[in-house]
């Protein structure tokens, strides 16, 4: 009997170690079982961001020249202050302005005095000149001289306006083409039309004030009034040598002094014309920012000066670099966000160069433009800021987390949850952005995939849903 009690002892001894080691196993099999993130697949919209560097600009800029020779008064503003459209700018001395009208009005008549006592002094003297008949030679050769050398001028001057002309015609086509053409084929933008601009403003400025031709012009005119008094004196000894009526000036000699006196009362008259538009100041014409001031208040400016400039603050852009990879996902109009100073301002893509960056920095990027739809005083002109361009979109995307997607030799795939296995499927993509990313083969809406954060999953592992 004691046998028999010991054997089953020892039975009952083993069942409870087998049953101890089931139980053993049991709870090692279910520990085993990987804890992971899910997230059930659904539909919704997603967008694809791209964020860039870029800086404050604008694509308005104006320079304001004084239009005459004026003394400034008061100087309203200083180089970086905001200004509204009618702002006055830059205040011009009135007394002086007053002043150089009256001067050039007197200077005026007085030169119309001149011109009308040269043609009553060629009558007057016209018999003292009556014992000079034989230099007429000598004041013929002189008149020739005159006249060769005002026929050069001329052709130098008609050359030379010429030029400009047709360089101010040729920037205007190139500015029209611009407007017209701003793309090619292929989707560069041609040419810089703030460039064009400049060259323009330039090209106006020289064909009004070009050192070159107001020297040949004022050379002219002084030729003219010493060639009108030898042809005078040479027709007075003519006539008293054919023993005619004392000498007169010619029809001819009357019409060229006409011609000079009428020359000097119309550019006497644009400069009180200048004067007169000084009066007013230099006025804004659009909201902006003063970027350059070019006087001092007591100072006297010469007319064509650049005095002060101003950029819009209507026409605000950032100008952004972006790199080879990402300019394929960007187009003109698309939609993007620019924050400045902590503030979202929309705008949208208008300019895309023709064109990667000039120095080795730049050698692979390409100059990218967004216009904000509706800029205000808070933006800084030259600030760097961040742009957000909202390269594509989709209403009603299959979408699942950034974290969930991962990537093999073979492709994209994901890990689904198929009861307590963890399954890999390989999938196809669509849009991303930092966070999601749009499934467009390979999952359904209601699929659960899993991951984990720091573990690989492998296909057929077992886990436990967080």
């Amino acid at each position: 009997m004691k046998i028999i009690s010991d054997n089953r002892k020892k039975i009952i001894v083993g069942g409870i170690m087998a049953c101890a080691m089931v139980v053993v196993s049991v709870t090692i099999h279910a520990n085993a079982a990987m804890a992971v993130n899910s997230y059930v697949v659904d539909r919704g919209t997603l967008s694809s961001v791209i964020e860039l560097n870029g800086n404050v600009g604008t694509n308005a800029e104006k320079t304001y020249y004084t239009p005459a020779e004026v003394r400034v008064s008061r100087i309203h503003v200083k180089q970086g202050d905001h200004v509204s459209k009618g702002d006055l700018l830059i205040s011009y001395d009135e007394e002086y302005l007053e002043y150089m009208i009256s001067m050039t009005g007197y200077n005026m008549e007085s030169a119309k005095d001149g011109y009308e006592g040269t043609m009553q002094a060629g009558d007057r003297n016209a018999g003292l000149y009556s014992a000079a008949a034989g230099s007429i030679p000598a004041l013929q050769d002189e008149i020739e001289s005159i006249q060769t050398r005002i026929l050069y001028l001329q052709n130098e001057l008609t050359s030379r306006r010429a030029m400009l002309a047709n360089e101010g015609a040729r920037l205007q086509i190139a500015l029209i083409e611009y407007e017209e053409n701003s793309e090619d084929e292929e989707g560069f933008v041609l040419g810089d039309k703030e460039s064009i601009l400049k060259d323009i403003q330039r090209n106006t400025y020289e064909q009004q004030f070009d050192t070159d031709i107001v020297m040949m012009q004022q050379e002219i005119d002084e030729l003219n009034i010493r060639l009108a008094t030898y042809k005078e004196l040479k027709s007075e000894m003519t006539s008293q040598k054919m023993s005619t009526l004392n000498g007169t000036l010619t029809s001819s000699d009357r019409d060229r002094i006409d011609v000079l006196k009428s020359a000097n009362e119309l550019s006497e008259g644009e400069k009180i014309e200048h004067f007169e538009m000084a009066r007013g100041g230099i006025v804004a014409d659009y909201d902006g920012v003063v970027t350059m001031i070019n006087a001092t208040e007591g100072e006297t400016v010469t007319e064509g000066t650049p005095v002060v400039t101003l950029e819009s603050t209507e026409e605000i852009v950032v100008k952004c670099s972006v790199n080879k990879y990402d300019i394929d996902s960007i187009d003109k109009d698309q939609t993007a966000t620019v924050k400045i100073r902590g503030k979202d301002y929309p705008g949208r893509v208008t300019r895309i160069e023709g064109m990667t960056g000039t120095n080795a920095e730049q050698a692979s990027n390409i100059g990218v433009e967004v216009k904000l739809d509706e800029p205000d005083d808070d933006i800084i002109i030259g600030l760097e800021v961040k742009a957000y361009i909202d390269t594509a979109q989709a209403e009603s995307a299959l979408r699942i987390p950034m974290d969930a997607l991962g990537t093999g030799e073979e492709g994209d795939y994901v890990f689904v949850a198929r009861g307590k296995k963890a399954v890999r499927i390989g999938v196809q993509t669509g849009i991303k952005n930092e966070e999601m990313v749009e499934i467009t083969q390979g999952l359904v809406e209601g699929d659960m995939v899993v991951w984990d954060d720091s573990v690989e999953l492998t296909d057929g592992m077992d886990i436990k849903v967080k």
